[in-house]
């Protein structure tokens, strides 16, 4: 779902440091158990467009 969303930006799915994967995902894992009724996919959005805009969402 990460690389799917990263690539709606144009952003290759190898360009992110798997690190940042990893942090992207463990936000995204974080905020679906904080808010279990928020669809997961919103919260993919979410996360991605806050990494690619260096928002405090990532």
């Amino acid at each position: 779902m990460i690389q799917k969303s990263l690539k709606q930006y144009h952003i290759e799915s190898n360009t992110p440091p798997l690190n940042e994967y990893e942090e992207l995902a463990n936000k995204i894992i974080h905020l679906k158990k904080q808010h279990p009724s928020h669809d997961l996919n919103d919260l993919v959005q979410d996360v991605v467009y806050g990494y690619i805009t260096d928002s405090p969402y990532f």
